[in-house]
């Protein structure tokens, strides 16, 4: 594959593209993004639905594991 990227400046609405003789007889794609434009990053802030919201309860510690370890140990 090969890679030819441009940055120009648009005056119009077409734009004229001098490629390669190399991509001559193959099929090419054409992507056109705007450069000068910062992506606008939204980030919800997530909130639990109103009928749920305050009902949850923690039992017990988050880091220690629930079950005994001797209860994973093998029997023979």
């Amino acid at each position: 594959m090969q890679v030819q990227r441009k940055i120009i400046d648009v005056h119009d609405t077409q734009v004229v593209l001098d490629l390669p003789q190399s991509f001559v007889n193959h099929r090419v794609e054409v992507i056109a993004l705007t450069v000068d434009e910062e992506p606008a990053i939204t980030r919800a802030i997530r909130q639990p639905h109103p009928d749920l919201a305050g009902k949850g309860k923690t039992l017990g510690d988050l880091i220690s594991p629930i079950v005994d370890p001797e209860d994973w140990a093998e029997t023979p």
